[in-house]
């Protein structure tokens, strides 16, 4: 069925129906002070560990973050706003490096840990936003059961409405954004929560100051 069918036959069901006023208004977005405190009471408030290091610092928290994980496969991506060091500190962990895209979906499917750079993170609600355009991917933030995220200060942005604006002027969209805030929940059985069910258990936040 061609859109304009589709969309004809939708207006038909309608009929008469009242159409409510969906307009938003422009000042309905709210102020965030101070938003790199509150991304980490966001980020730990849905269960993500939050951390903060200065810029030459930042890898040795992936260090520590991989403490007691000798032997894991780590696959980290090749996009911009991830600090040097990463290797060496994968290497003193004991662990293997793996890197994205060159590992494939099999690669990101076998991995333990996914590192990933963030488009922007959101203060308001813990988020962290990942592209799906190469050299950053999806694989890597949702196959892994373990996801970490170093976010650049300068893309911490307060509002869930800044994001938007922030997208919207992009000259060129990925095909997919997938939003991250916290672990992966679910509660479809029995209502109760569990992680990690669709996606990683585990969600460590850095911003790297």
């Amino acid at each position: 069925m061609e859109k304009t069918q589709f969309l004809e036959r939708i207006r038909e069901r309608l009929g008469d129906a009242p159409r409510l006023d969906a307009a938003i208004p422009a000042d309905w977005a709210v102020e965030i002070e101070r938003p790199d405190e509150r991304f980490g009471r966001e980020v730990a408030a849905v269960d993500g560990s939050f951390y903060r290091a200065p810029g030459p610092g930042a890898a040795g928290v992936l260090g520590r973050i991989l403490e007691g994980r000798a032997g894991q496969t780590v696959l980290v991506t090749g996009e911009e706003g991830l600090p040097s060091g990463l290797e060496e500190a994968v290497a003193a962990a004991r662990c293997r490096l793996l890197r994205w895209p060159e590992a494939g979906r099999d690669g990101a499917a076998a991995a333990h840990v996914g590192v990933t750079s963030a488009l922007w993170a959101v203060a308001e609600t813990g988020t962290v936003v990942v592209s799906s355009a190469p050299p950053s991917g999806r694989a890597p933030s949702l196959l892994p059961p373990v996801h970490v995220t170093f976010v650049p200060a300068d893309r911490l942005l307060g509002t869930t409405a800044e994001l938007f604006r922030r997208m919207q002027g992009l000259h060129e969209l990925p095909s997919n954004v997938v939003l991250v805030t916290g672990p992966s929940k679910s509660a479809d059985i029995g209502m109760e929560l569990a992680l990690g069910v669709h996606g990683p258990g585990e969600e460590h936040v850095i911003l790297v100051e």
